[in-house]
């Protein structure tokens, strides 16, 4: 049963969980049609936001483009841990953050996407 932690700020545990842990992003399309998949560029940013690299532009990117409330959950078996975390998305395309958080990268064109956490959640 998932349980609510308080706040919205990941301690040093959770954080790294979130960079250690395969994660999955969930996002709902327009229609509520709910989508589900891997993101393995997904990382921490700091203690309230988690960044990826959209470079498929598939599902996800379109699901966030007309809604932007997403979850992105993992699970690390070794340690019996899992975590969600519920959170607003932000497309950035082609301006400073992205081309800053996109160097170094070897991605030729991607979006970079930050995740707000709105909420946390332990799930085992």
């Amino acid at each position: 049963m998932a349980k609510k932690l308080d706040g919205n700020t990941l301690n040093e545990t959770q954080i790294q969980f979130f960079n250690d842990s395969m994660l999955f992003l969930s996002t709902a399309a327009e229609d509520g049609t709910p989508q589900v998949g891997p993101k393995g560029s997904m990382r921490v940013l700091d203690a309230n936001h988690l960044i990826y690299f959209e470079y498929t532009y598939d599902h996800a990117y379109a699901n966030v483009k007309v809604n932007n409330k997403v979850a992105v959950a993992g699970w690390d078996a070794k340690n019996h841990l899992a975590f969600r975390v519920n959170g607003t998305a932000e497309i950035h395309e082609d301006d400073e953050f992205a081309k800053k958080a996109l160097e170094g990268s070897k991605l030729e064109k991607a979006a970079v996407v930050v995740v707000t956490i709105d909420e946390i959640f332990a799930l085992a």
